[in-house]
């Protein structure tokens, strides 16, 4: 059976914790490793993970400080051990006892080159009732990612080549560990693959750290607007300096091209044209790619 480390992060997690735990160890046809790293917990969410581990060989924790979600999830990829394949897990949801062998199935004939699998998610309230299932939605491809991301952490899978390549630089700048891993298995030419059926039960309650908040794209928007006018960072161009400074001798000729331009758009008119023109930079939303452009002209994207 192929190996699998499946890498949790927990904060206040005590009221869903066991339930998904127990769906993770419950997992078909392979052989988990469950690593997790609780991120500043003050409920019994430690004193629950230890009568776990006491009870389970191959589930082990360990405490850090609160440094969010993002960095907590990286944190776990540096501390894991070698396996065939790696799993993000959150800390409230339910996993069908299938999930991971069906994305290891997906995967597995891709393992000479950086591999990464995304499925949709069943998305449901505090009593596991179905709300909606959200489909993976986006642009597949470097540039397309670079725009939106389309990836949700938790239905990720990816195999020991790009484990390795993730391990090798830890970045300063970081919105979400998905977003970033993503984006490198696209930047050095790996295979992203998606499944549009879900083996995930997406909980939404009051206390979630990070959500499907399907009612709240005015919030997203209010944020994005603070970040790029207010705060003043240019997230994509943090996120290209990032990748050329971790990953440039790995980065394809694609890649290099784009990530360049992004850097140099904002003083470089030359740069600026090319982003513009360029029929893959876009998501399949044309309000957003709108918004993209108009993003790129004030030198806000």
């Amino acid at each position: 059976m192929k190996k699998v480390q499946v890498l949790m992060s927990t904060y206040n997690g005590e009221k869903y914790l066991k339930e998904q735990i127990d769906s993770i160890l419950s997992q078909e046809d392979v052989e988990v490793n469950l690593l997790i790293r609780d991120d500043g917990s003050t409920d019994k969410t430690i004193s629950i993970l230890e009568n776990i581990t006491k009870q389970n060989e191959n589930v082990r924790y360990y405490i850090g400080e609160n440094i969010g979600s993002a960095r907590s999830f990286m944190d776990l990829v540096k501390q894991s051990k070698e396996a065939d394949y790696y799993a993000f897990a959150d800390q409230d949801d339910v996993w069908n006892s299938k999930k991971i062998i069906s994305a290891i199935k997906k995967i597995e004939n891709d393992n000479n080159k950086p591999s990464l699998y995304i499925s949709a998610l069943e998305v449901v309230d505090e009593e596991l009732n179905t709300i909606k299932i959200k489909k993976v939605s986006g642009n597949f491809c470097f540039e397309g990612e670079i725009c939106k991301n389309f990836a949700t952490g938790c239905t990720m899978v990816f195999n020991k080549k790009l484990c390795d390549i993730i391990k090798m630089y830890n970045p300063e700048y970081i919105i979400m560990h998905d977003s970033w891993i993503t984006r490198v298995c696209y930047a050095v030419g790996g295979n992203v693959i998606i499944d549009e059926n879900t083996y995930i039960k997406y909980r939404q309650h009051g206390n979630n750290v990070v959500g499907y908040n399907y009612d709240n794209s005015f919030k997203k928007l209010k944020k994005q607007l603070k970040i790029a006018f207010v705060d003043k960072v240019s997230m994509r161009v943090n996120i290209a300096k990032e990748l050329k400074k971790g990953y440039e001798e790995l980065l394809t000729d694609n890649a290099k091209e784009l990530v360049n331009n992004l850097i140099n758009y904002q003083t470089n008119k030359k740069a600026k044209r090319w982003l513009l023109k360029n029929k893959k930079f876009r998501t399949n939303n044309s309000k957003i790619d709108r918004k993209i452009k108009i993003g790129i002209i004030l030198n806000k994207f």
